[in-house]
């Protein structure tokens, strides 16, 4: 199975997470990026912030590592 890797990078402010703050998201059998629940469980694994209930993905950079 092929997995890819994601640089998931934040570009708001949104409650604790601030621009800059990044996080990985890899996933496994699809090329399709990371939905909003997989990106709250990495910056939760990270740094241990719940993203707040009315995030969206336009709150974020997402780009494939190649």
């Amino acid at each position: 199975m092929v997995t890819h890797l994601w640089h998931v990078e934040a570009k708001k402010a949104t409650g604790k997470v601030v621009p800059g703050m990044w996080v990985e998201v890899v996933k496994s059998g699809t090329n399709a990026p990371p939905v909003i629940r997989e990106i709250d469980e990495a910056f939760v694994r990270k740094y241990g912030i719940k993203l707040l209930g009315g995030c969206s993905l336009t709150c974020f950079d997402i780009k494939e590592v190649k």
